[in-house]
């Protein structure tokens, strides 16, 4: 038997198959419903089993089966770096804040591998519940996580980009920055796209669109059933994911902000991951006529045009943050031969497009 946790109070029971009790529901993430599988939320939370490092992170933690539940909550016990949800068995009583202390070894095997030490130290946060397709880790540093990132030049360009643009159009994304490690042994340098915690510290709770609409995207299904408050940031963030064309807001990729005493829906979580936006996903294209597929989810939705009549920005908001990205880009990568140019003529094309035809 477990017990489901909310930072140190059981909010609910489970078997090693289902939930079998639930004991605070306003804390539960919103799922929770006794019967339901206890894997639909423990896998949400996992790390992703696909990516090359995590095979050598579940060797390192000695982990002989990625797929047994069992084993995977005895070690990891499903913590996430974004919220206080957790679990575990009732014979054990671990520290909660225990389980989330730094552990630089572990993020060290996660994000590149390997580490430089040979001990074995599987004492607090352990990388387990660090989703998403590329390797990545979250690092503590000062008195915040981040999240280390690896990608390819596209991917680094795309997502920078994205975040320079969304802050100059004052929008409420995530703080990006790039960090450049070299490598005392090769000499060789990794260039890192880092991503602050937006909860800082978890003083709120994360939980994204997956725990209420399951894999369902499609605004027509969303947005009735989203909270009044949240419908305009929500309509923002599709239009701007058009912009940058991003295709990659999967209901991990988006979420609410929860208020981690109450359970009460606060925010919509800030914008996050476009590493997938612009040029990593190919040549970013319009048709100045008929649109394309991002221009057709929004136009096709009535509270979309209608949100968008009240609140799209100006012509001349969206030429300034355009060039405030390219030289932000430019000043931190150096690409002075990328054609930025491309680029610039999508998210304007896009603009154009969408505001003519709201």
């Amino acid at each position: 038997m477990y017990s489901i946790m909310h930072k140190t109070e059981i909010i609910a029971l489970a078997d090693e198959e289902k939930i079998t009790e639930i004991i605070n529901k306003a804390l539960c993430p919103h799922c929770f419903t006794v019967g339901m599988p206890l894997y639909i939320w423990l896998d949400n939370r996992c790390v992703d089993k696909h990516r090359p490092h995590s095979r050598k992170l579940f060797k390192a933690l000695r982990l002989r089966n990625s797929e047994n539940t069992a084993e995977l909550i005895s070690v990891g016990h499903g913590v996430s770096i974004t919220d206080n949800w957790w679990i575990q068995r009732d014979d054990e009583n671990p520290d909660y804040s225990s389980l989330k202390k730094y552990n630089e070894q572990i993020a060290d095997i996660a994000l590149l591998g390997g580490s430089d030490s040979d001990e074995r130290n599987t004492n607090g946060y352990l990388e387990l519940g660090t989703v998403g397709s590329y390797e990545k880790a979250w690092r503590f540093e000062g008195r915040s996580w981040y999240m280390y990132k690896q990608g390819g030049i596209q991917e680094l360009v795309s997502e920078y980009y994205s975040y320079l643009f969304l802050k100059a159009m004052d929008f409420n994304v995530a703080e990006y920055r790039i960090k450049s490690v070299k490598s005392a042994e090769t000499g060789l340098s990794t260039t890192f796209m880092l991503s602050k915690d937006f909860t800082n510290n978890a003083e709120v709770d994360f939980e994204p669109f997956c725990n209420y609409f399951n894999d369902n995207e499609d605004p027509d299904f969303i947005i009735p059933r989203l909270p009044e408050n949240l419908i305009k940031q929500y309509v923002m963030t599709v239009f701007y994911d058009a912009l940058l064309f991003n295709g990659d807001r999967h209901n991990q990729n988006i979420g609410v902000i929860r208020d981690s005493s109450t359970g009460d829906i606060i925010d919509l979580a800030p914008g996050f991951d476009y590493n997938l936006g612009l040029i990593a996903s190919g040549v970013p294209r319009i048709n100045k006529n008929t649109g394309n597929v991002f221009t057709e989810c929004i136009l096709g939705n009535e509270t979309c045009r209608r949100i968008l009549k009240e609140n799209i920005p100006g012509k001349q908001k969206i030429a300034d943050s355009v060039k405030s990205a390219t030289e932000g880009v430019k000043s931190a990568l150096g690409l002075n031969d990328l054609n930025y140019v491309l680029i610039e003529n999508y998210i304007k094309d896009t603009f154009d497009y969408i505001s003519e035809n709201i």
